[in-house]
């Protein structure tokens, strides 16, 4: 955090309150005061003043401590028990939406108890296919087993504490883990267990683990295996500049960004020694794009017509066939990534999962196969609010506030007004971010995320008195269209800080 990076903390092993330890019942505390530490590390890590550190804590909604956690942002209720300075977001699997969906019973684990019970922890598994898999068969083992203690709770409950959370601080975002982790094209190597700070990176994680600890004179030598630690290597291509401007830019352009991102990946010093070996394993980037609403206006389609979302699909497969033929040139030049062998990119299961069957995309899928790719993930689609503001575009893939509003900072006041505004794009600017159909912008980044291998910072902009079943619906409707995260759930009542982290 204080070489200013943001941190997404995954926290689905630390045991849950009242949890045993060494054999003492009750002795555990729970994921709550670890939170807290990493508050009070945000507040104290402030890059000389600047700002304090950002960090995400993610946990899974089967964890024991699901309601508390979700309560850790609300301004009422034991301070105690409470943690203002970090963001959270909520792991969760199909199960939990179906269960739901028809108002059923949902089931809280303590993650040590079943790994000492059963032998396995329950977030090491994920439904490989829509609506069945080996998570639910695990969920239902420890469901059926008496000698599991668990709290029964209804599932319609738990999204009810969501939703509540979300309308009054914008949190928790959404993590669909069984999507995420099914649509991963390096499940040969590991999992998937949360996301960043901005929800848009999905790679694999793994816990360092120390080896040995030597004592050698006055020197303590301590040897550690290095886990998947994962780092952003973020930039993004400028659409309403890149896709009108000459035939040819676009290809050239995302050319440029891949070789260029894969170059920082050497040139970038890390502190995180584990982040440096990841990095060059892995060699993942983030390809992104902003300026979609000011796309839109430039080709006078509306946010929410069937043809801005047919425009979504065919524009972001068209990014990602790039960016992949990008990065199969530099495998050919410089070597594939280390793990490429038994990927889904080697096996050409990603690109039959995607329904990607024209002659081109077969030729492309051949010669991955064949040659290589240099990238173990290619594509992610970043908030990028600051990178637009100073390029002269919308942020990311959101619609724009209104034609012309003042941005308000802790220290100025700024005008902003659509980018090229004029009597011809007015029309397409005149509905802003909390007017546009929401369920238009999920039916959007469902067709956009078939073509993002990582995920998307995707946010819900609501009126602060929309109808808790209306707010369930965008849910469900996000869940269902296979999208893999969402952001903020943007209230016109709450100020979000906007996160900087992510920016170009």
């Amino acid at each position: 955090s204080k070489h200013g990076g943001g941190v997404g903390a995954y926290l689905g092993y630390v045991r849950s309150t009242g949890a045993a330890i060494r054999g003492v019942k009750g002795a555990s505390g729970g994921v709550i005061p670890w939170i807290k530490q990493l508050n009070n590390t945000a507040v104290s890590v402030d890059q000389l003043g600047q700002r304090k550190g950002a960090i995400a804590v993610y946990l899974d909604v089967f964890h024991k401590d699901i309601e508390s956690f979700l309560d850790l942002r609300l301004n009422n209720g034991d301070q105690r028990l409470r943690a203002h300075d970090v963001f959270t977001a909520v792991c969760i699997p199909d199960i939990f939406m179906e269960a739901v969906e028809r108002r059923g019973e949902w089931y809280l684990f303590d993650p040590h108890e079943v790994k000492a019970k059963k032998g396995w922890y329950l977030q090491d598994f994920y439904d490989e296919s829509k609506g069945e898999g080996t998570f639910r068969e695990k969920y239902e083992e420890l469901v059926a087993d008496e000698t599991i203690s668990k709290k029964i709770v209804k599932a319609i409950d738990i999204m009810k504490r969501i939703m509540m959370s979300q309308l009054e601080t914008g949190n928790p975002f959404m993590f669909y883990r069984d999507e995420v982790n099914r649509m991963n094209p390096n499940k040969h190597e590991g999992m998937v267990y949360s996301s960043n700070l901005c929800t848009e990176i999905m790679q694999n994680m793994s816990p360092t683990k120390m080896i040995q600890e030597i004592i050698s004179g006055d020197q303590i030598v301590i040897t550690k295996q290095a886990g998947d630690f994962v780092v952003c290597n973020l930039s993004s291509v400028n659409l309403g500049r890149a896709v009108v401007a000459e035939e040819g830019t676009l290809e050239r352009l995302i050319e440029v960004e891949v070789r260029m991102l894969d170059n920082v990946i050497d040139l970038n010093e890390l502190p995180v020694p584990q982040a440096t070996i990841t990095n060059q394993k892995y060699r993942s980037i983030g390809l992104g794009t902003f300026g979609w609403h000011h796309l839109l206006a430039l080709k006078n389609i509306a946010w929410d017509s069937e043809e801005a979302e047919k425009y979504a699909d065919e524009l972001y497969e068209q990014i990602n066939y790039l960016a992949i033929r990008a990065s199969n040139k530099l495998a050919q030049e410089k070597g594939a990534y280390k793990v490429f062998k038994g990927s889904d990119w080697n096996t050409g299961e990603y690109f039959a999962r995607r329904n990607y069957n024209s002659p081109e995309w077969q030729e492309l899928a051949k010669e991955v196969a064949e040659k290589g790719l240099r990238n173990a993930y290619l594509v992610a689609v970043a908030p990028n609010m600051s990178t637009a503001q100073i390029a002269g575009s919308t942020a990311s893939i959101d619609p724009i506030y209104s034609a012309f509003y003042y941005e308000e900072k802790k220290d100025y006041r700024r005008p902003v007004i659509a980018p090229d505004l004029n009597l011809s794009t007015y029309p397409y600017y005149e509905k802003g971010a909390y007017k546009v159909d929401q369920f238009a912008s999920v039916r959007q980044n469902g067709r956009r995320q078939r073509h993002v291998d990582q995920s998307l910072s995707f946010n819900f902009y609501v009126p602060s008195g929309i109808k808790a079943s209306k707010l369930l619906e965008l849910h469900m409707t996000a869940w269902n269209e296979g999208l893999k995260t969402t952001y903020y759930v943007r209230s016109n009542d709450i100020d979000v800080e906007e996160c900087e982290w992510c920016s170009s």
